[in-house]
């Protein structure tokens, strides 16, 4: 039923209009119901309706310590409405990929080199799902336990430094 997908509101055609206008950055969603003049419920509704039909990517930020949702088109202009019922037409329109997110991390290479997946004989077979999944990897548990505490007992050497 594309002609369910592509039935827009005024105010979901306005939302949609407003994030294409953003472009590549987006717009937070707290920015989206403020520029409409509508409640934050509201807002969210809009939002969640234009993910759900693919229009827009719904990225979680945080914002001067506020969790919200950046908004970005995944079109460059707002879909047209099937005329007739009767007759399916398919509306055609370009997605766009939703941008890359940018993440400060640091990693070393040593320890990268220890996690047991690059030497794991299922590594081609392993995946979310599979017979061979990570959530379900005894040696990645075991390793990222091992991780963990050894991140807890640094934590707790700096913070003993940090009270001396």
């Amino acid at each position: 039923m594309a002609s369910d997908r592509l039935n827009l509101s005024d105010l979901e055609k306005k939302a949609l209009k407003l994030i294409i206008e953003a472009g590549e950055k987006g717009l937070l969603q707290q920015d989206l119901w403020k520029r409409l003049n509508i409640d934050s419920r509201d807002g969210s509704r809009i939002a969640l309706r234009l993910a759900k039909k693919k229009l827009i990517h719904r990225e979680l930020v945080t914002v001067k310590g506020r969790k919200t949702y950046r908004l970005t088109a995944l079109v460059d202009h707002i879909p047209e409405e099937e005329e007739e019922p009767e007759e399916k037409k398919e509306v055609k329109y370009e997605r766009r990929v939703p941008r890359a997110i940018k993440l400060d991390v640091k990693v070393r290479m040593g320890l990268v080199a220890k996690i047991p997946c690059t030497v794991c004989p299922h590594a081609s077979k392993c995946g979310p799902g599979n017979f061979f999944d990570p959530a379900t990897c005894p040696k990645l548990n075991q390793w990222l336990q091992k991780a963990a505490r050894a991140l807890e007992r640094k934590g707790a050497k700096r913070a003993t430094r940090v009270q001396s």
